[in-house]
């Protein structure tokens, strides 16, 4: 079940929207404000937004929600939702976001945009940085105070997986999943051997354990 957020402060169009999503099989997290949707994202993880331009907060705190977003590193898809079709007001909701709706809209087209988002997947960005370690996604480089940092491709992979994701908690047997592929029957400490590896060329706290749960890379 895909998780999202939904942005909109109307109460009518809000349950309005959430109860159609839901009913399509979308996990709804509903805020109708910005500090709410800040809370919902530190709370859930979503996979998609759904936010409403016009807020409480402001004509464009929609748009102000979106770029603090984007500039702390979420990059997760997002469809703008706005009574405002002027091209200026278009062409700003596509600079931060991946889609623009205008009100009002048809469910049926509502649900087959959101759909159309998770499909693209989330947003990748080409270069990501904690601290003095900057990794360039499309090279496929690790650099560390501006020195490249040799990886090998399992490495690589662990390490993309968790900075592309910050503040994310992995489990040891999801990062298995995802980077040696479901059903692994490997060696049971592997992600720990990988973490260790990691933590000797980039830093001991680029990558935080959390007890119990799995790691990290702080936000």
């Amino acid at each position: 079940m895909a998780s999202l957020l939904l942005l909109e402060d109307d109460p009518v169009l809000g349950q309005t929207v959430a109860e159609a999503l839901a009913q399509h099989g979308f996990q709804v997290h509903w805020a109708r404000g910005e500090d709410e949707a800040w809370a919902a994202l530190l709370a859930h993880p979503v996979e998609a937004l759904v936010l409403d331009v016009r807020l409480p907060e402001g004509e464009e705190a929609g748009l102000r929600f979106a770029r603090s977003l984007r500039e702390a590193g979420i990059q997760k898809p997002i469809l703008f939702l706005t009574a405002r079709d002027a091209l200026e007001d278009r062409l700003a909701g596509l600079e931060l976001g991946e889609d623009y709706l205008t009100k009002p809209f048809h469910l049926p087209e509502l649900i087959a945009r959101v759909r159309a988002l998770l499909r693209r997947g989330e947003v990748r960005p080409s270069r990501v940085a904690r601290g003095d370690v900057v990794l360039e996604v499309e090279s496929r480089r690790v650099l560390k105070g501006g020195a490249p940092v040799p990886l090998t491709a399992k490495e690589f992979q662990v390490l993309e997986l968790l900075m592309l994701n910050p503040g994310r908690i992995f489990s040891k047997e999801e990062i298995l999943e995802r980077i040696w592929g479901p059903g692994y029957e490997g060696e049971s400490n592997l992600v720990e051997v990988y973490v260790k590896n990691l933590r000797k060329k980039l830093g001991e706290d680029l990558i935080a354990t959390v007890r119990g749960l799995g790691y990290r890379v702080p936000e």
